[in-house]
């Protein structure tokens, strides 16, 4: 086994709460802000020399951690684990004024709380990458780390989303998968451009390899009823990773 593939055995915050472990968090500093489509933000942040990630590990960011109204959410972490940096890219949703749209509004200089990093998704081979929206995230330094390795070829990416515009890092994915980069749009129909959405027929043209793996992400509902075409295409039900 690849050494990148090997797990990392952390645990999400709620769950070091349910086993009373100590939890240990990072205050960063913001040092770069992208807005890499209309609404989704890439923050690069400065990197705690004790912090340690494995590729597929999240982190959960905390607002205002010493007050009454603390909350907090999970995110993927973008970087390559020798990364000197941090990178999370987030789809915020200003309509309704939650927690991304509270993150929006951080600029560079300031600082966000996280925590340790924990496992989302584990790397275990080559396979077709399924996701929705910002869902792309953990399948991001997958690709990345492939691309570098040499070990692209064989990989897949299926992408669902609305609009063109609303691709997440279009032409870097395209560049780096070629024609196995799939890209699916529900609303907008553009030239070269599958229209519509992931259903039986669409996967059924697309899988090859019901053996492979098959990482899927997105919306609950999108990643359970993706499974469950998967699983009538004939996918065992151990090669279908979903995360958080």
């Amino acid at each position: 086994m690849e050494d990148w593939k090997m797990p990392s055995y952390h645990y999400s915050q709620g769950t070091k709460l349910a086993l009373n472990m100590i939890i240990m968090g990072f205050l960063v500093k913001i040092i770069r802000k992208e807005w890499l489509t209309h609404n989704v933000i890439q923050f690069v942040l400065e990197r705690p020399k004790e912090f340690q990630c494995s590729i597929g590990d999240a982190v959960d960011i905390i607002l205002e951690p010493s007050g009454p109204k603390q909350r907090s959410a999970p995110f993927t972490l973008t970087n390559l684990p020798d990364s000197t940096v941090l990178e999370l890219i987030i789809k915020v949703y200003p309509d309704r004024k939650g927690f991304t749209a509270a993150l929006s509004k951080k600029e560079i200089g300031d600082t966000l709380d996280i925590s340790e990093a924990w496992r989302s998704f584990e790397y275990l081979g080559k396979g077709t990458f399924i996701a929705a929206g910002s869902g792309i995230t953990p399948f991001i330094p997958m690709i990345k780390e492939a691309k570098r390795r040499g070990t692209l070829s064989g990989h897949k990416l299926i992408y669902a989303n609305r609009n063109l515009e609303d691709i997440i890092l279009k032409n870097e994915l395209e560049e780096f998968l070629g024609l196995h980069c799939c890209n699916i749009l529900s609303r907008e129909r553009a030239a070269g451009y599958a229209h519509g959405r992931i259903d039986r027929k669409y996967l059924n043209s697309r899988v090859t390899e019901p053996d492979q793996y098959f990482y899927v992400c997105g919306p609950d509902a999108f990643s359970q009823n993706v499974k469950g075409l998967l699983m009538n295409l004939g996918v065992k039900e151990r090669n279908i990773q979903i995360g958080y």
